[in-house]
């Protein structure tokens, strides 16, 4: 790193530290988040997310020294998740201290879910301390996506890489994975709500829900597909049991999504989207008759590899899993047992591949956190993480009518949210990996679900609007 770059960094350290306890905090998640793929993963051989977490430390510490302005009611779903970072933290040391892995690289393979996690506490205390913070997170994050969803679709149209980020190659177009998807999926669910209960929309949050279903469509993912499509009955069915939802405006809006799929089908320009979607469809009813090589089953293998995981935990110590072991450390032996997972391409194997030597599988795999998190925390961390989801879902049915009217809509968009996030762990790894992003949510559902008070959240439109 030359001087400037060093001058740069302290300088911009020093403006860090000047500005308000809600700028800090939205700074430090849009860095670890990968700058919403503005910026590479990797700057200087140094992950960007390290950085952020190291800007979220500084500002908890401001945010530690703040009076709290709006008390926030424990739930069980909070206790849960203090003893799942306990457990996490004794998975950590068990790791250092009895299977002996070198304490860096253990530390590497467990901050993202550590730090992650505990980033929930410093969200949290700042909608307690801060009354606006919530709104003006609301506000910032919908203009910043507001703003990246055209590029998406832009550099769809271009066939060309705009933005950086999970940007792959299916069958001649560009298929990217925005890392924002889960914020404007959390937008999206605020305005259809909104939508079905005949509430005020804006025009621009109508721009803004056609734009995400577009980007949506075009991931060409088939697990998001159906995560979305499921996202949407839990709201119907919601909405129906909780007298909200007006069925004129439900019949007007299922007519119109219909049609457009039709025009989409007979006028040839979603031809791809609506092979991958029918596609998912065969192989959740197990009809992999119609599969092509762009559209594998690969949700078998995904399962598979789980099942394999889990047998292997079984053996090794069912409480602890293996901790948080790296994947440089993974013994050669107990790597010859894998018959499932994701074939390994740091540096070193690339480098062997190329002199011919046969494919490694990796013990870690992006493609499902299921798998991820038995083997960092055990059978006893995975089924912490399961009674947490479910002491929200009991949490959302149970409380309803204790929640302020104005954060109905905020509060069921956080809930589905959690959800689609929690079914997309079939599909990736998003509560092992930026977990900062799902810790955000489940914050705005804590602080959307406390009591009637005067202080409670507003719409999203009048809190873009002022």
């Amino acid at each position: 790193m030359n001087i400037y770059g060093i001058i740069a960094g302290v300088l911009g350290l020093g403006i860090f530290c000047y500005v308000s306890p809600r700028l800090k905090v939205l700074i430090a998640f849009f860095i670890m988040t990968g700058c919403f793929d503005l910026a590479p993963r990797l700057i200087i051989n140094k992950d960007i997310w390290d950085v952020g977490a190291v800007l979220l430390f500084i500002a908890w510490l401001q945010l530690a020294f703040c009076k709290v302005e709006t008390p926030t009611q424990t739930f069980s779903y909070v206790v849960l998740m203090r003893i799942l970072i306990g457990w996490m933290f004794v998975c950590l040391l068990w790791s250092i201290l009895i299977y002996d892995y070198p304490a860096l690289d253990s530390l590497k393979a467990s901050r993202q879910m550590i730090i992650g996690f505990l980033s929930f506490f410093v969200f949290l205390r700042l909608f307690s301390v801060d009354q606006g913070a919530f709104n003006f997170f609301l506000r910032s994050l919908y203009i910043i996506t507001f703003l990246l969803l055209p590029v998406c679709i832009i550099q769809y149209i271009a066939n060309r890489p705009l933005l950086f980020g999970l940007i792959t190659d299916y069958g001649g177009v560009v298929r990217a994975l925005p890392v924002f998807l889960p914020i404007c999926l959390l937008h999206f669910w605020l305005i259809t709500s909104k939508v079905l209960t005949s509430d005020r929309v804006a025009k621009h949050e109508m721009v803004y829900a056609a734009m995400v279903m577009g980007v949506t469509a075009l991931t060409f993912t088939r697990g998001i597909y159906i995560t979305v499509l499921c996202m949407l009955f839990v709201m119907l069915i919601t909405l129906k049991t909780q007298k909200r939802l007006n069925i004129r405006t439900a019949i007007i809006l299922l007519s119109t999504s219909v049609f457009c799929v039709a025009l989409l089908l007979f006028g040839g320009w979603g031809g791809k989207v609506i092979n991958r979607a029918t596609s998912g469809i065969d192989i959740l009813f197990s009809n992999p008759g119609t599969e092509q090589h762009d559209d594998m089953d690969t949700f078998g293998g995904r399962l598979a590899l789980t099942q394999e995981r889990f047998g292997l935990v079984v053996e090794h110590n069912p409480v602890l899993g293996y901790g948080f072991i790296h994947e440089n450390n993974v013994p050669n032996a107990m790597r010859a047992k894998f018959k499932y997972g994701s074939v390994m391409y740091s540096e070193e194997y690339v480098e062997k591949y190329h002199r011919g030597a046969p494919y490694v599988l990796a013990l870690h795999s992006a493609d499902i956190g299921w798998a991820d998190i038995v083997v960092n925390t055990g059978i006893l961390g995975f089924s912490i993480f399961i009674l947490m989801v479910a002491s929200i879902v009991l949490n959302y049915y149970g409380h309803r009518t204790m929640i302020d009217p104005s954060a109905y809509h905020i509060r069921m968009a956080f809930f589905l949210q959690i959800l689609a996030l929690v079914l997309l762990m079939f599909n990736g790894s998003t509560f092992v990996v930026l977990v900062q992003i799902p810790a955000f949510m489940l914050a705005g559902y804590a602080y959307s679900s406390r009591l009637r008070d005067e202080s409670s959240p507003v719409s999203l439109t009048t809190a873009i609007a002022t």
